[in-house]
């Protein structure tokens, strides 16, 4: 247990020692206080003081100890009040016997009570905003982070209750001005400014505005930092540079500016620690998928930052560089519900263009590299491809024999609709050549009409020859393709 006389007291000194860690530790809601402190206030022997475990004692004692014992100078017993007062709401009494919570977890009593905390040290920090107050950023970050946590809980219990959710958007709002309160201090010596706190804050509120689906307020925040006389973004810390960069791509991402995200993810990695598994894995989340996007294959290296992911993503790179769209369906089916969790999933859809470029080019090579290829061709090879997808998932049982037939009618594609997938893959370079519609066919540049998405690049004769030795070993490779493809003409 921890008597309260001496939370009060370690409060009171780490007020008196301007103390930020220490002060965070005693007022976050996830302190290891917490427990020991509950456990005091409902101990029989303090008579009536013990309904102060309770919220059906409106004035609890504990109040009053505050404000006579802890510094005047300061909003540390109202602090301290709300805290504790919060810790109760989201922390019901237990059986003795049983072990079992008596009565309700009320998160938007401990809402309100969190919402004080933060308002009190607000309050503080504007008022002293000529004194340097930078010791008590770890104070600030942590009752915003638990403001924002807690908002989230009052929200499900409102929606629970049919009542309409609006806590979080209010927390936001006082967010805003704890952000504000760090950007314009107006201290000059930085290594006691509140102004090193302003990428902390703001990457908080980025994470404010993307569950409640806000993110153009985003905005603000960036034109803010922007105006303002900041140091270097590299002069701030590590964590900080690494969670705002982070929060930036993905205002990218969301904006589809797919090359500035893509830049910033990488911005992220480098800047990520080996050791914070967690972090490289979100980054990762995003960063893959824009790389397939671009026709860039993730490297081996960064695959095996993740298991995870190269069991996710390795199959669509492997159907990509093999051209086996049936591949790439298959898994891209597998992995929706985590691709649609992240909000990746549009973007793999479309890295499906890679593999019907591959498949065309096999299509190519098969023929001899003709100049001009019949719509007619491509669509009996792009039909044989299926074919063979579906012929393995028969072996492998993901498909009954007794459907095998009619799965095969079901992925075949009509010219018209060859024709429109050909169109596509040039209009966006994959593909140099043009159409003629009224010959049904595919006249094909003479050099390179198949590039890949970036500009090709003339790497010598031997890369050359090496290119062709693959070509021919593609061919070899290929019989089962060639043959139905040949069936389908000769049907």
């Amino acid at each position: 247990m921890l008597h309260l006389n001496a939370y009060a007291s370690n409060l009171d000194q780490a007020a008196k020692h301007r103390d930020g860690a220490s002060l965070a530790h005693l007022l976050s809601l996830t302190g290891k206080h917490a427990q020991p402190l509950l456990d005091f206030l409902g101990r029989p022997d303090r008579g009536p003081a013990a309904a102060d475990r309770t919220l059906a004692n409106p004035n609890p004692s504990y109040a009053g100890q505050f404000k006579r014992s802890l510094n005047k100078d300061g909003p540390w017993a109202d602090m301290a009040t709300a805290h504790v007062w919060a810790l109760v709401a989201l922390n019901p009494p237990t059986n003795p016997m049983t072990g079992l919570p008596v009565g309700q977890q009320d998160a938007i009593v401990a809402y309100q009570k969190q919402h004080e905390v933060v308002t009190a040290l607000y309050r503080w920090l504007i008022e002293a905003r000529d004194l340097p107050t930078g010791w008590a950023l770890p104070l600030l970050y942590v009752v915003c982070r638990d403001l924002r946590k807690v908002a989230e809980q009052a929200d499900q219990q409102l929606l629970a209750n049919n009542q309409k959710a609006g806590k979080l958007e209010e927390a936001s709002r006082l967010l805003q001005k704890a952000f504000s309160c760090c950007l314009n201090d107006r201290h000059s010596d930085m290594l006691v400014s509140r102004k090193m706190g302003t990428y902390h804050l703001a990457t908080l509120l980025f994470k404010t505005y993307f569950r409640l689906n806000s993110t153009a307020l985003c905005r603000n925040i960036i034109r803010g930092i922007g105006a303002a006389d900041l140091p270097p973004l590299s002069a701030f810390p590590r964590a900080h540079r690494v969670t705002y960069t982070y929060y930036m791509a993905v205002f990218a991402f969301l904006r589809e500016d797919y090359a500035d995200a893509e830049k910033r993810f990488v911005e992220a990695l480098a800047l990520t620690h080996h050791k914070m598994k967690r972090n490289i894995e979100l980054i990762l989340d995003y960063l893959i998928p824009l790389l397939l996007l671009r026709g860039v294959f993730p490297s081996r290296k960064l695959l095996a930052k993740s298991a995870r992911h190269k069991t996710l993503y390795g199959p669509f790179a492997d159907a990509i560089k093999s051209g086996n769209v049936a591949a790439y369906d298959r898994q891209l089916e597998r992995a929706e519900k985590r691709l649609m969790e992240r909000g990746t999933y549009l973007v793999v859809e479309r890295a499906r263009e890679g593999a019907v470029r591959g498949l065309l080019k096999k299509a190519w090579i098969l023929e001899s590299k003709p100049a001009r290829m019949s719509i007619e061709s491509f669509r009996r090879y792009h039909h044989a491809a299926q074919c063979v997808g579906l012929d393995e998932d028969v072996r492998l049982g993901r498909l009954k024999p007794s459907e095998l037939e009619a799965a095969k009618k079901r992925v075949e594609v009509d010219a018209e609709e060859m024709e429109c997938v050909l169109a596509n893959m040039i209009y966006k370079g994959l593909v140099k050549g043009y159409i003629s519609h009224a010959h049904q066919l595919v006249v094909l540049s003479k050099e390179k009409p198949f590039p890949w998405y970036g500009p090709y690049r003339n790497k010598g004769e031997a890369a050359a020859k090496a290119r062709a030795e693959r070509e021919t070993a593609e061919r070899q490779k290929m019989p089962e393709l060639g043959a139905a493809a040949g069936q389908g003409a000769a049907a």
